[in-house]
């Protein structure tokens, strides 16, 4: 038989187990508790042989700096659109006061995990850059969809203690800080790769800047035949944007892009690839003037690629009639677009034709109305314009119900007997 125990022993050992439960609960508390982490401090060094006073700027000193905020508008390499706000240090202030020197030309940004983006010294702190409030015109997101230049808003470059996306400065955060913040200086331009988060150096160098290889075409510059399509290419594809015109002006950071998804986004989007970085196709003895242009390095050459074409497609014209309620729009056999004078119509009346060019034609065309009664023709209206241009075309007659317009686009009408006009619908 076991001895009871007495009372005093009986209190002690309920205590016991209950101190001995606080000290587990305590115990695992402690160690299920996350880390805490104190908040990195900030600080970046400006240095390099294109400064006469190398200097770290601690995160106290770049926050009692004179702080600027600014919306920015910018286009990524996938493309897409973005808008940002950011509040910091203006660069050029930066510098400054590292002394940076007027032989300094190239501009290395630094960031803790190793990235780096290098700047020429006029791209950074020379070029005027923009904030565009109209680049989601046109389509909100896709970048290759060029939205509005107007009412762009200068803006600096700056190193931001704080940014955020979107147009909202209540969400600014110091999560990417401090994160090179620019302006685009077209609405067009990429910038987004450029925006190096969490800087820790800037290197400034008074080495001379490299040059971007040249576009090449394919196929090459010579005899084609209609529809044959070039694509431009250049060794990297990446860090350079190719410009391009064809319409004998040379190209700038302004023209049409060629390769707006950059080569790191090929596999991503590939079933997209050729329908947003399109080649060009070529109906026409054509020139197509192209040019590299990017980050870090002086633009490539301007080269020009001149295709005479074998066999030209003959240009073609889409004609539309504008629906009105004088009349009833159809079209033959043959394509041809016809308006019927409905019931109950009568006297002077206008007809008129939207024109859409599929393969445009150089210089004047021609547009005729024929008016139509009872099978015969009984009047002809004709206008000779650069269509290509104008769009519209309009004639009147004095109709009865029934009758019946014909309208063509034809290269030229003539009243010598040996001239054969060509019908370019």
């Amino acid at each position: 038989m076991l001895p009871l125990m007495t009372t005093r022993e009986r209190t002690w050992k309920t205590l016991s187990a209950i101190a001995l439960s606080l000290a587990l609960i305590i115990l695992s508390s402690v160690l299920l508790m996350p880390e805490v982490v104190e908040a990195e401090e900030i600080s970046v060094t400006v240095t390099g042989d294109g400064v006469s006073t190398p200097t770290t700027f601690t995160q106290v000193q770049l926050e009692a700096m004179s702080q600027l905020e600014a919306v920015y508008t910018t286009i990524n390499t996938y493309p897409s659109k973005k808008l940002l706000v950011a509040r910091g240090v203006k660069l050029a202030e930066l510098l400054n006061l590292a002394g940076i020197k007027d032989e300094a030309s190239l501009i290395i940004v630094i960031a803790t995990d190793g990235f780096k983006m290098t700047f020429t010294r006029e791209e950074l702190l020379d070029d005027a850059r923009y904030y565009y409030p109209g680049l989601q015109d046109n389509h909100a997101y896709a970048g290759y969809i060029t939205g509005s230049p107007e009412g762009a808003v200068r803006v600096d470059t700056i190193l931001a203690l704080g940014s955020a996306e979107g147009d909202n400065f209540n969400n600014i955060n110091s999560i990417n800080a401090p994160i090179l913040m620019m302006g685009q200086r077209w609405v067009s331009e990429q910038t987004n790769h450029a925006h190096v988060k969490k800087v820790m150096t800037i290197e400034v160098s008074t080495a001379s800047p490299g040059k971007w290889e040249n576009p090449v075409a394919t196929p090459a510059a010579g005899s084609v035949i209609a529809g044959s399509k070039v694509e431009l290419t250049t060794p990297d594809m990446d860090g350079d944007s190719i410009y391009y015109t064809i319409d004998g002006s040379d190209p700038t950071f302004k023209s049409p892009m060629y390769n707006w998804i950059k080569k790191r986004w090929w596999n991503n989007r590939s079933d997209q690839l050729a329908t947003i970085n399109q080649a060009i196709e070529i109906n026409e003895d054509t020139v197509i003037k192209a040019v590299a242009i990017g980050f870090g390095k002086i633009d490539s050459d301007i080269i020009n690629f001149n295709y005479q074409v074998s066999n030209p497609k003959p240009p073609q014209y889409i004609l539309t009639p504008v629906a009105q309620n004088t009349y009833t729009i159809q079209t033959t056999v043959d394509g041809i677009p016809t308006m019927t004078v409905n019931s109950g119509i009568s006297g002077l009346k206008n007809f008129t034709v939207n024109i859409t060019p599929v393969t445009a034609h150089q210089g004047e065309e021609t547009v005729v109305f024929i008016h139509w009664r009872k099978g015969r023709q009984i009047n002809i209206n004709s206008t000779r314009a650069d269509f290509d241009l104008l769009k519209t075309a309009q004639a009147g007659f004095n109709v009865m119900p029934g009758d019946l317009v014909k309208v063509y686009l034809l290269d030229e009408l003539s009243n010598t007997h040996d001239s054969n006009p060509l019908l370019w619908q």
